[in-house]
């Protein structure tokens, strides 16, 4: 009987009393490729990629159907890149009602006013479904990004793209030095320190929970429905807290670049969170990312005093109607330098990163605050076995946006047979 391979792809390397997490190596995998190929899977990993205001109407939306379609103005930046993403036109969140919340029910497809008793409720966000399968061997399940508060407006309720379970919104990090800090930051702070801190954020969690309970016997029913919502939210954080421990002894990866200083430019600032994004990826600490993108600030960087919100009503010829389509561009720019970055990364299989990676880019917003055919792109290949390189017009502005959702997450191995109003796989795209 052949001795299996005992060493992990996932190699730690010891020495002096310290330990360093390296990335998966195609090394330590089956001794030969085509073994590799029959034992060996590669990690499915999951971006969403979102803005305010949505898109330029009559530029952003490809002319022709299929593989055929000619590239529009505001994609022209990702031609290079076009047998490996498909524009998906008719797609809708039927059940949105606010013109302007372009990222708020992007990824729930939720309708925020229908529970009974409350003015706003959303529910538990794609990538959270996702982030259960594919985050459970990452230091991260889930990295949640998110533009400053000042540079997001157009977006909508929440602190990110991303909600629980119980439909509480997720704080984002906010900026590239935080997220590189919390990849890569130095270990000034001692093992001993930082298990204290987790063993006093339990403490206060232990606290607030048996308060919260003891207050529970005396206060009405509807109190208590709100009581429940925050316990959910506790857990969610004790969830957090569990993680933590589990990769608490764990160095984290030595840094890829030296930290980023100083004040950074709207382009700087995304092109550094797509980096840092492709370095998790790289030293394999998270696989399941959502970024709610700045937007404001590309006007001014791009040479135009307008504010977003005139870019969504605004007359084709305007000064505010170039700036959208300026932005646009300079958005699929940067998203052309993101699918370059995960395509020069290997996977132990000889793959690339991005062959095994699905991109979700879009806005809950089309335009004049129109919340139908909202734009939607999809990148990457989820592993194979995806139709590519088209635009999809499907038949009826109300098909759910949440079949897309429902479809990727099958692709990257969640068995779900549904999600938020879905009415089944979305067709062609995933075959």
């Amino acid at each position: 009987m052949q001795k299996e391979d005992s060493v992990s792809r996932r190699v730690m390397l010891r020495g002096m009393g310290a330990a360093m997490c390296l990335p998966m190596l195609e090394t330590f995998g089956p001794s030969t490729a085509l073994a590799m190929s029959k034992t060996v899977e590669s990690p499915r990993r999951m971006i969403f990629l979102s803005y305010g205001w949505g898109v330029s109407r009559k530029d952003w939306f490809p002319e022709g159907e299929g593989a055929g379609y000619k590239m529009s103005r505001c994609l022209k930046p990702m031609e290079r890149h076009r047998k490996d993403f498909s524009v998906l036109s008719n797609l809708s969140n039927k059940r949105a009602t606010q013109g302007h919340w372009g990222c708020t029910t992007w990824l729930t497809s939720a309708d925020v006013n229908g529970t009974p008793g409350k003015q706003f409720h959303n529910t538990v966000s794609v990538d959270q479904i996702a982030a259960r399968k594919l985050g459970a061997e990452t230091r991260f399940e889930s990295l949640e990004l998110a533009a400053s508060k000042e540079d997001s407006k157009g977006t909508g309720p929440g602190l990110s793209l991303s909600w629980s379970e119980t439909g509480n919104s997720i704080a984002g990090e906010t900026s590239p030095v935080g997220l590189y800090d919390r990849l890569f930051g130095a270990a000034e702070v001692s093992l001993e320190e930082r298990k204290y801190q987790l063993k006093h954020n339990r403490s206060v969690l232990d606290a607030v929970l048996s308060d919260a309970k003891a207050m529970n016997r005396k206060i009405s029913k509807g109190d208590r429905e709100k009581v429940e919502e925050y316990f959910q939210s506790v857990r969610s954080i004790e969830t957090r807290l569990n993680k933590a421990e589990q990769w608490l002894d764990r160095p984290k990866p030595k840094a890829p670049f030296e930290r980023p200083k100083g004040k950074m430019k709207t382009s700087e600032e995304i092109k550094l969170m797509y980096d840092l994004m492709a370095a998790a990826i790289e030293t394999d600490q998270c696989r399941v990312f959502t970024y709610r993108q700045p937007g404001e600030g590309w006007f001014g960087e791009l040479g135009y005093k307008v504010e977003g919100h005139k870019t969504t009503h605004c007359t084709l010829e305007s000064e505010a109607y170039r700036a959208s389509i300026a932005k646009d561009q300079k958005q699929a720019e940067m998203l052309a330098y993101l699918i370059d970055r995960l395509k020069g990364l290997k996977d132990p299989d000889g793959s690339t990163v991005f062959h095994n990676s699905l991109i979700a880019y879009g806005s809950g917003i089309r335009t004049n605050h129109d919340l139908r055919d909202t734009p939607t792109l999809v990148a990457g290949h989820g592993g194979g076995g995806m139709n590519q390189g088209r635009h999809f017009v499907y038949e009826s502005n109300q098909t759910p946006l949440a079949n897309l959702w429902l479809g990727m997450l099958n692709q990257v191995g969640v068995k779900a047979k549904r999600f938020a109003d879905s009415e089944g796989r979305l067709g062609g795209l995933f075959g």
